[in-house]
């Protein structure tokens, strides 16, 4: 148990002694800049301290990542349900391949004037917008995981008749959520850039439109309080989601570890 501990606190100081070491730098460097474009580090703190005190700050965030996390599992459901019967489909897939090569090649921040003029400037739009840029990491990925399934199993799975559902929910789905999990880990990333390019647009809330707001007022403290912001929550978001990846496909480590050379080895002896 004290070896275990030992090792994630050295763990740990492994992954925040850069971050803490780039701060105190910026801290240094910055303390006696006069440019208006590059404040001191103090003042961008103040920023976001007044930002947090202002009471704005919570309505911002809650309203970002509200559109946010209902579009990312808006993603989720349709892009593995959709996966799963492409995957296992392959005439349909083939159908499908030049139409998903096309409409995956496309920058999402295109169809941002275009989706803001047509369906307005609520919120609607925008989880629709962070929806179109999540789906497709995860769509995709999960054509693959399930095209990549043993065929051995499946065809295991036919001979003993097994339903489609269980086949899908006990056989298919576990096969490919390695292929899964690495698309949502593609779209919680993308999501992220795409909730900040949506709120810029005929937004009166969120913060992509606070950071808009303040660069167009000049007021470069607050803006770089809103683009750190962003970077904080961001990492936060992905640190919690690989926990929960690492927890989720725990079963693939434990199966690889046990024909590890090492393992193998160990057990010769």
């Amino acid at each position: 148990m004290g070896r275990t501990a030992a090792a994630r606190g050295s763990a740990f100081l492994m992954q925040i002694w850069l971050p803490v070491a780039l701060i105190a730098l910026w801290f240094a460097v910055s303390a006696s800049s006069e440019s208006p474009f590059w404040p001191p580090l103090t003042r961008i703190i103040g920023a976001l301290g007044e930002w947090a005190t202002s009471g704005t700050m919570a309505r911002d965030i809650a309203f970002s990542f509200g559109n946010y996390f209902l579009a990312i599992i808006a993603a989720m459901v349709i892009g593995i349900a959709a996966g799963v019967a492409i995957g296992l489909l392959p005439r349909v897939g083939d159908v499908l391949s030049p139409y998903l090569d096309f409409f995956r090649t496309l920058p999402i921040v295109v169809f941002v004037p275009l989706v803001i003029l047509v369906l307005g400037v609520g919120r609607g739009p925008k989880i629709f917008l962070i929806f179109l840029a999540c789906v497709w990491p995860i769509l995709l990925n999960c054509i693959e995981g399930v095209r990549a399934t043993s065929p051995s199993i499946l065809e295991t799975a036919r001979s003993y008749r097994i339903p489609l559902a269980l086949k899908i929910r006990r056989v298919v789905l576990p096969a490919a959520s390695p292929h899964i999990a690495i698309g949502v880990r593609l779209a919680v990333t993308i999501g992220l850039v795409m909730l900040v390019v949506s709120e810029m647009y005929g937004s009166v809330e969120g913060m992509g439109n606070f950071i808009l707001q303040s660069g167009q007022r000049f007021q470069l403290p607050e803006t770089w309080a809103g683009t750190l912001l962003i970077g904080v929550l961001g990492w936060a978001l992905t640190a919690v989601y690989a926990l929960i990846e690492n927890r989720v496909l725990a079963w693939t480590r434990e199966g690889s570890d046990e024909h590890s050379p090492a393992q193998t080895r160990r057990g010769r002896s």
